[in-house]
């Protein structure tokens, strides 16, 4: 091997070595990028699309209520339940696990001593249920991310005494007296729904890890392609100007 290819090939080694650390890093960053920013728009996804199920069964269990309502005149008084009442026990007949493969679930509850006998499961629904209860805004939905693995999506929808006709109703039935009895504006409860999107997330997090490290592969792939390239053009740049060199002794000479 003469100077000129031992030049060429010293050229070659030392910009492959740089080339292939840049090449690696850049893929390297390039896929880490690409799977959070993929994971986590599948996330929010998947968090919308729950919270819009857990929306449709409360506008189900609102429609049973005012199912309710509208056929209470035609009954005799006494013969139905209360509202309450109906609106629990249509979410027990709805049968709401056999939905969404088994990830939903629906229940009302209330604060102690009142009708509703089921409270606030944990710390975080009591927070919620006490702002709702100091809320002016009564169509407000509350959804947020629970469990430690931010894996279920719980929407709590309240219900108020929005009438006169339902504070009275509900402190006779009842039989309550001052200062238990129900006021206009009061929180009678909540509707809550949570539906679990673990497998969904597990299914997203090994997709989206296939598609980076493809990702991955294909930066490899196209650097290798365009390095192989540069080296090629590296070298015929190198042989033409030694070719050069090599022909000016030679026209001197003659000259």
């Amino acid at each position: 091997m003469n100077k000129h290819d031992q030049k060429i090939s010293s050229i070659n080694n030392i910009l492959t070595t740089r080339y292939m650390i840049i090449m690696l890093v850049a893929a390297l960053v390039l896929s880490f990028f690409a799977y959070h920013f993929i994971l986590n728009k599948t996330r929010i996804d998947l968090i919308e699309n729950a919270k819009n199920e857990n929306n449709l069964v409360i506008n189900l269990s609102k429609g049973f209520v005012k199912a309710y309502s509208d056929f209470e005149s035609q009954y005799a008084n006494g013969l139905l339940p209360s509202r309450a009442i109906y609106r629990s026990h249509a979410l027990e007949l709805a049968n709401l696990n056999s939905l969404f493969e088994g990830a939903l679930h629906s229940e009302v509850v209330g604060f102690p001593g009142k009708s509703i006998n089921k409270g606030p499961t944990d710390d975080k629904m009591r927070r919620q249920m006490l702002l709702l209860q100091t809320s002016s805004d009564q169509d407000m939905n509350l959804t947020s991310v629970i469990k430690n693995d931010k894996s279920v999506v719980r929407t709590v929808a309240p219900f108020y005494a929005t009438e006169q006709a339902c504070v009275d109703c509900h402190n006779s039935i009842q039989h309550l007296t001052e200062p238990e009895k129900w006021q206009v504006g009061d929180l009678m409860g909540a509707q809550i729904v949570e539906k679990s999107i673990k497998p969904q997330l597990i299914k997203s997090k090994r997709e989206t890890f296939m598609i980076s490290f493809l990702i991955f592969c294909s930066a490899i792939t196209v650097s290798l392609f365009l390095m192989i390239v540069f080296q090629k053009m590296l070298s015929v740049k190198e042989s033409n100007k030694q070719k050069n060199a090599d022909t000016m002794p030679g026209c001197i000479n003659r000259s």
